[in-house]
C-alpha cells in the first residue's frame, strides 16, 4: 500500500493513503476527546497532516484548523462543523 499523507500528533505517526482518510483520523481523535471530556486545545495544535512530497522531497504541512479548511473547501466537512458521510461513502 502506497502512503503518500501522514498524520503526525504528538505521540504517533499513521500513514494514510488520501488527505480524506487522515482529516478523518484526525477528526476522530478530537471527537473522542471531546466526548471523554477532554482539554482536546493541546491536541489539536499538536495534530500535523503531512501531504505526499512534491518534485523537490518537500510535504506541504496542514495543522489541525488549516485541515479543516480544506475539509470544507472539499466538501468533507459540512459548514455545522461535521463530517460529511455522504462524501466519505464515495467510491474512488
Amino acid at each position: 500500500m502506497k502512503t503518500n499523507w501522514v498524520l503526525k500528533t504528538g505521540t504517533q505517526t499513521i500513514d494514510c493513503i488520501s488527505f480524506p482518510f487522515a482529516f478523518r483520523t484526525a477528526f476522530g481523535m478530537v471527537r473522542k476527546g471531546v466526548e471523554a471530556k477532554q482539554n482536546v486545545s493541546g491536541l489539536m495544535k499538536d495534530i500535523v497532516i503531512l501531504g505526499p512530497t512534491d518534485s523537490r522531497g518537500d510535504r506541504t504541512k496542514y495543522s489541525y484548523f488549516a485541515a479543516c479548511e480544506l475539509a470544507k473547501d472539499q466538501g468533507l466537512l459540512q459548514p455545522d462543523g461535521q463530517l460529511n458521510s455522504r462524501e466519505f461513502k464515495k467510491k474512488v
